[in-house]
């Protein structure tokens, strides 16, 4: 028997719920570690970016960051003096200046994501080997759903 709509509205918003509450956990137990460490979570998801696009421009980092320009001067500003960033010019056009991660900068990164993979460990290990599998499974088409409806916007 199928569902109503008035159903199927239910079901819609405990999961725009669950959605929105798992995301502002993760990212409350991301802002905590990060702080320990001596960043802002805004500085994380730089320097995330960072490492993840590197070597990258600022033009290109401002497209990713979904930051203003002042603001993500400032960032990498900080991020540099804390020598977590580096700059240099590209080999290839000496106008462009190119960001990277230095190793101090990787090491922070990697101590806040490893603390929160076993955050999130500690949370999944609430169900068992199999629901973890299965969530995955049920998860994985919505995240493509999302990432295919987006990708038109780029």
């Amino acid at each position: 028997m199928g569902c109503t709509v008035m159903e199927i509205l239910e079901q819609t918003k405990d999961l725009d719920h669950l959605f929105k509450n798992i995301s502002k956990f993760i990212i409350l137990f991301t802002k905590k570690e990060a702080i320990e460490l001596g960043l802002t979570v805004p500085r994380f998801k730089v320097l995330w970016l960072i490492d993840k696009l590197a070597p990258v421009n600022m033009t290109r980092l401002k497209e990713d960051a979904y930051m203003a320009n002042s603001t993500l001067t400032v960032i990498v500003d900080a991020l540099v003096a804390d020598d977590l960033v580096k700059r240099h010019r590209d080999s290839a056009d000496r106008r462009v200046v190119l960001l990277e991660v230095t190793k101090q900068g990787k090491e922070k990164l990697s101590q806040i994501l490893e603390l929160r993979q076993k955050f999130l460990q500690e949370c999944l290990n609430k169900l068992k080997l199999d629901e973890q599998h299965k969530l995955i499974a049920l998860l994985t088409p919505v995240l493509g759903y999302m990432e295919d409806y987006f990708e038109s916007y780029d």
